[in-house]
């Protein structure tokens, strides 16, 4: 007779388990657990792996005396005496008391067990998943359950390849249930869960979420999120999500500028990944679709002057720039970089609603992004045939379509790309316990926009980044910066209509502009001040500023090579202010294995020596080299040279 036993640890399971499952001697399956994979950053740091820990189990026929029993587990446990008391009074074999307790409770409880004074009572070893990093990144990892099974994130996601392989071991027992010597007939072994390494960098993260928590309890938000992303990669380096403490009742918001007795009342939000699973109405971000469409369909080009009221009214509804103004004649890049609704709103009628529509599709809005995260949202776009007769003015400025801040991101990653859309990715690697890799299915990047619209987009997108524009706060000291703000009013969640007060706050750019490395997204949801270009885009800088930092990226005018394993950019140009029609620079460049190419405005013969090559291959990428650059001018030969490589 073969008996299928609970699963419990073999090494450590009680002789007990085993007694009253045999009246003569036989043979008992006893599973031997796999351990689950190991969760890692992309430098090995451990994020999530199962340990050891004790459980407390029962055998109720052996218990002689439940009364006195209970009442020293439930000193030991602190849980309810009653609770433990009914448990021992099971007419069953085997019932958890407790599962995965402290080891100084663990402790306690085996001396005890030990002198005899818990007959019946028994600690058996199974696993417990831990966060060294603790809350870090935890809507990201998610969670297990008791029985080590995922129930959220990624743990749920990669559960059948986290949790391996039980193993067995058949034995003979005897008839009180104890294993005979030698009584081995066959053995199994456990195969552990496969390890995962993901694309987040922790020290990135963990400035990350500061920096972002520390602006949501400033201004009194609700939640946050920020995302930063390897540009030519989509990697995603660092994703925070932040939410306030929940208050009794929940309301929209204690801290809203909308009046207490005008909110309405919601359920607490679940802990969740809002970077893909909350969609919103992002705001004046979509212009980024809007903008790369007309220039492709050439209803405007970016010296195009429109003049633009403050506002407009479109089939009985009034739209309006955010400040009251004048009459104004302002360029396509001035539009952009103000953020004007009303400039964005003439060109998207230029461009036509069938037009925007596709633009909006072309850049992943309201399909998926590939990441494949449990219950990420594809976002909602209406088909143009759905559209009401407003929807030429609220579509274009970012209203009647809901996104999420990653959809929004892969955008913008995609210009900073040369209009490659990279999808996103958040594992690096998948490895079995004996070092083989896995295969990991991806989505393939493709062109979404030319390099030719992608570099006009991204010298458009730095208007914003300037005094006039919308975000100077995200500047920052020696890089060129390219990004767009979005404000933008949040709905009632169950009536139609807007709440007064209420806004999300976005910036999403990337750096440096001219030779992109690093993007980078960060929204609040409903601060005390309304702007994205006054509370989303001071995170942007922190943020940014201590990444490019990190991963080697020089500031503009210096040729350097990250330590994200790739070039900044196929072509690389530092150039240089001209004193007059004739003179020389000296260039200094990091000593890579290819010559340094002069180019000028009226090509390269205009420069008339250099004073050398690179050096070859073997020197440190450390060391520097200098290089002389002279140049003779001729009248029309104003303003920029550049000194440039290309790979041999």
């Amino acid at each position: 007779m073969i008996l299928i036993l609970r699963l419990v640890s073999l090494s450590l399971a009680p002789a007990t388990h085993y007694r009253g499952f045999v009246q003569t001697e036989s043979s008992a399956v006893i599973p031997i657990n796999s351990y689950r994979g190991q969760i890692t950053d992309a430098s090995g740091q451990v994020l999530a792996l199962s340990v050891p820990a004790k459980s407390v189990v029962a055998d109720p026929l052996q218990i002689t005396d439940p009364v006195v029993e209970s009442h020293l587990l439930a000193t030991d446990m602190m849980m309810q005496q009653t609770q433990l008391r009914l448990a021992m009074l099971q007419s069953t074999q085997f019932v958890y008391l407790a599962r995965l307790i402290p080891d100084s409770q663990a402790r306690k409880i085996s001396e005890q067990i030990s002198s005899g004074l818990l007959p019946g009572i028994s600690l058996i070893t199974e696993q417990k998943r831990v966060y060294p990093a603790g809350p870090e990144l935890s809507p990201v990892l998610g969670t297990t359950n008791s029985f080590g099974q995922g129930i959220a994130g990624l743990e749920y996601q990669f559960n059948n390849l986290l949790s391996g392989h039980n193993g067995s071991k058949v034995e003979n027992v005897s008839v009180s249930g104890l294993p005979l010597p030698a009584g081995t007939v066959s053995y199994t072994p456990a195969v552990n869960g496969d390890n995962i390494q993901l694309t987040v960098d922790s020290g990135l993260q963990y400035v990350t979420e500061r920096a972002l928590a520390a602006q949501v309890e400033a201004t009194k938000a609700l939640s946050g999120v920020a995302i930063v992303m390897d540009v030519k990669t989509g990697n995603i380096l660092a994703l925070a999500n932040v939410s306030a403490p929940p208050l009794p009742g929940q309301v929209v918001s204690a801290n809203s500028a909308v009046p207490v007795g005008a909110q309405r009342s919601l359920p607490a939000e679940a802990p969740t990944n809002l970077a893909t699973n909350s969609v919103y109405e992002p705001g004046s971000v979509v212009k980024l679709a809007v903008f790369t469409a007309a220039l492709e369909h050439r209803v405007v080009k970016p010296t195009t002057i429109l003049t633009v009221p403050d506002h407009m009214l479109i089939d009985g509804s009034l739209f309006h720039d955010a400040e009251p103004h004048p009459v104004e004649n302002l360029s396509v890049g001035q539009i952009l970089g103000q953020s004007s609704n009303i400039g964005t709103i003439e060109i998207a009628k230029r461009l036509g609603k069938t037009a925007l529509n596709a633009s909006m599709i072309r850049f992943g809005w309201g399909i998926p992004t590939g990441l494949a995260f449990p219950g990420a949202s594809q976002g909602y776009l209406d088909p143009p045939s759905r559209w009401s007769g407003t929807a030429i003015g609220s579509v274009p400025i970012g209203q009647d379509e809901a996104l999420t801040p990653l959809q929004i991101l892969d955008a913008y990653n995609a210009i900073a790309n040369g209009g490659i859309m990279e999808p996103p990715k958040l594992v690096k690697s998948i490895t079995t316990p004996d070092g083989k890799v896995v295969k990991i299915q991806t989505p393939a990047a493709h062109r979404i926009v030319s390099v030719g619209i992608s570099k006009t987009m991204a010298g458009l997108l730095q208007n914003a980044i300037t005094a006039d524009g919308t975000a100077p706060s995200a500047a920052i000291p020696g890089y060129t910066i390219a990004g767009k703000t979005g404000t933008s009013q949040k709905p009632w969640p169950t009536a139609s209509g807007y709440q007064p007060g209420a806004f999300w706050a976005t910036f999403v750019g990337f750096a440096p502009a001219q030779h992109p490395v690093l993007s980078a997204y960060v929204m609040l949801n409903q601060p005390d001040q309304i702007y994205g270009g006054v509370v989303a885009a001071p995170v942007f800088s922190h943020v940014m500023s201590y990444a490019l930092a990190k991963y080697g990226v020089l500031p503009d005018g210096q040729i350097t090579k990250s330590t994200l394993g790739s070039l900044v950019s196929p072509t690389v140009t530092t150039s240089v202010a001209l004193a007059s029609s004739a003179g020389q620079t000296v260039v200094t460049m990091p000593s890579w294995t290819f010559p340094i190419t002069p180019n000028g405005p009226n090509g390269k013969q205009k420069i008339s020596g250099q004073s050398k090559w690179f050096p070859a291959i073997g020197k440190s990428k450390l060391d520097q080299v200098s290089t002389t650059l002279s140049w003779v001018g001729s009248p029309w030969i104003r303003g920029r040279i550049g000194a440039a490589w290309e790979p041999r």
